[in-house]
């Protein structure tokens, strides 16, 4: 990176950057797509399953079919669909309340947290040794810069400039 006066990068090096990170970004989803397909699911599938794990480590012991569409922005025939193939696969399982049986909640089987580790582990484990060779203060810019990225991505609407955010 060339660096101008204050040792901050230039408007081009931080250009590069965003590119990077978007180059990663399509890498992850292209590398998502062939774990999903080496087990005969689809990305879709692995974002329901990431939603109930995302679900379960906020403390929700489950999420309904209306929940898990509203975070997949999914309709809820197109939800239907996916939970059903889910379940088909021994992925997911569905439970009705003891209260109201018209409820259904649904979560993910020890099966898929297997089928999870087996896709995503060998991948997790390499990129959490490629950052032994960055030092803790530079490990701690980078988890910085990610969940700011991840809050600009989340709040942006295309066609408009999502507010920066200093983390």
């Amino acid at each position: 990176m060339t660096t101008h006066i204050g040792g901050r990068p230039s408007t081009s090096d931080r250009l590069e950057l965003v590119q990077r990170l978007q180059r990663l970004t399509t890498a992850t989803l292209h590398f998502s797509d062939r774990a999903a397909a080496s087990r005969g699911l689809h990305r879709s599938d692995l974002q329901a399953l990431q939603a109930l794990v995302a679900a379960r480590a906020s403390g929700a012991a489950a999420l309904t079919p209306g929940e898990l569409a509203q975070v997949l922005v999914l309709s809820p025939s197109a939800t239907t669909t996916l939970v059903d193939r889910l379940v088909r696969a021994g992925h997911v399982e569905r439970h009705h309340d003891q209260d109201d049986r018209r409820r259904i909640s649904l979560t993910m089987t020890e099966h898929a947290g297997t089928e999870a580790r087996a896709m995503f582990g060998p991948m997790a484990a390499s990129m959490v040794e490629l950052l032994d060779d960055f030092d803790d203060a530079e490990v701690a810019t980078i988890s910085r810069f990610l969940a700011a990225a991840t809050k600009v991505i989340t709040h942006a609407q295309p066609g408009e400039t999502p507010p920066a955010t200093g983390g």
